[in-house]
């Protein structure tokens, strides 16, 4: 089927999403997850909102945001997704980026009372997702650059978290192969389809 050049439904959401989800060997459940939503537009603005999940004593199960709106925009989206979505404490929180895309990239996600730095290492090259609905979605056109990567690390308040990468089945039904359970998305947009609903 033909498609214009120009698309002609509604920009929903625009920015990146990274994920960095460990887990020991040989486990079934995740030692901690960090997925961030790096937001340049969508109806709530732009910011940051992060999910961060770490078990224990001492952990943070929290979302950690720099504009609330948008966390309620998020949560709205997402809460239903796999995940650690399902997270109802947001603290206000100043997120930044450190180091270089091709190198060991991370983000410091700093609370009143708490830091979690966040790495991803060892990029592979890049999948290409152009998924026009209902390709992926039904209701909405998504694209983006979703480079899985071989290590992750995710620290809180100077105390690795112990586990690494593992494969996520999710990945299967939408893009196949073996996938890793750290990635960042970037330049990812979904854009609602004229027919589409919300």
């Amino acid at each position: 089927m033909s498609r214009p050049i120009v698309n002609p439904g509604q920009l929903f959401w625009t920015g990146q999403h990274w994920m960095n989800y460990l887990r020991q060997p040989g486990s079934e459940e995740d030692s901690g997850r960090v997925s961030i939503w790096h937001t340049h537009y969508c109806e709530a603005g732009e910011g940051t909102v992060a999910y961060v999940d770490i078990p224990g004593d001492p952990g943070l199960r929290a979302v950690c945001t720099d504009n609330r709106a948008l966390a309620a925009f998020i949560d709205d989206w997402v809460r239903t997704l796999p995940g650690p979505y399902e997270i109802d404490v947001v603290v206000d929180a100043v997120l930044r980026r450190e180091g270089e895309i091709l190198s060991s990239p991370s983000w410091i996600i700093q609370t009143e009372h708490d830091i979690v730095v966040s790495t991803w290492s060892k990029l592979q090259a890049p999948v290409i997702l152009e998924a026009p609905a209902p390709k992926f979605r039904e209701d909405r056109d998504v694209y983006s650059y979703l480079f899985f990567t071989d290590e992750g690390a995710i620290s809180l308040n100077d105390r690795p978290v112990e586990g690494q990468p593992y494969i996520r089945e999710t990945w299967k039904s939408s893009i196949g192969g073996d996938r890793s359970s750290c990635v960042i998305a970037l330049s990812e947009t979904f854009i609602q389809v004229p027919d589409g609903s919300s």
